[in-house]
């Protein structure tokens, strides 16, 4: 996976029409405000770093990928809206990454930032559901479709964000297609991919949520952690299951 050097905040873009169909989460579809998500800007001691995504899990909690938490001190979350520069922001210094986090093979990659102060839920501002405790099927499934949005870069060759949120829709590949572009650890890690309209992930999407429906409701089941340097829209893209760390979250959050 492609590092990418730290960088300053990003300056706020004015907003502007957008075709329906863009290469924001390349390739994806510009999508009404979904209430669970969480742009994520995090900063180390310097004041520099990178931006990427979340999704509200409870009044106090957000989860992403521990690479937007190990090394850095600050975390900017934006709440509340599908235009970014309509998102309310709140800054916190609490998060904790996975124990186990490797960042060489994104092994263990999830992590929780804990607000300063409790969230007021509106219809704009809400939590995903998580599977439960007791859940044992390893969500999402092969070849069950999920969504993931985000504000991710326009391209894999600029560092503009998406003035507005995207959506992408992939299904679950098989472990050998994983496997192919990504040294995983099963069944923690799992793929996926769009091969009707080619959309995928992009820098500054890591850390979004992987939302499936599940007994009629929306749920998260993965969260953004792997993706090829040059954002292929041809090439899965990676995700922590949320399932082998269901207790994990729960000790850390009491959700």
């Amino acid at each position: 996976m492609k590092q990418f050097a730290l960088l300053a905040i990003f300056c706020t873009l004015g907003a502007q029409a957008l075709p329906d169909r863009t290469p924001y989460i390349i390739n994806g579809h510009q999508v009404p405000h979904q209430p669970y998500n969480a742009y994520v800007l995090y900063l180390n001691a310097a004041n520099a770093g990178f931006f990427g995504g979340g999704s509200i899990i409870s009044d106090r909690h957000i989860i992403t990928a521990a690479q937007n938490i190990q090394g850095y001190v600050t975390w900017n979350i934006g709440l509340g809206s599908n235009v970014f520069t309509s998102l309310s922001m709140l800054t916190t210094t609490t998060a904790t990454p996975h124990p186990s986090y490797n960042a060489n093979t994104r092994a263990n990659d999830i992590g929780i930032i804990t607000l300063v102060s409790s969230l007021v839920f509106t219809s704009t501002i809400a939590p995903i559901s998580l599977p439960a405790l007791t859940e044992t099927t390893q969500l999402p499934l092969e070849n069950e479709e999920g969504s993931i949005v985000g504000f991710g870069f326009t391209t894999a060759t600029t560092i503009s964000r998406s003035d507005f949120l995207i959506r992408s829709y992939q299904r679950v590949t098989t472990i050998s297609r994983c496997q192919q572009f990504y040294q995983i650890t099963v069944p923690n890690h799992f793929c996926g991919e769009d091969n009707v309209e080619l959309s995928n992930i992009c820098n500054g999407d890591i850390g979004a949520g992987f939302v499936t429906i599940v007994r009629g409701n929306a749920m998260l089941t993965g969260i953004a952690s792997l993706m090829t340097a040059s954002c292929a829209n041809a090439s899965p893209s990676g995700y922590t299951r949320i399932v082998p760390y269901r207790q994990w979250i729960q000790q850390i959050t009491s959700v």
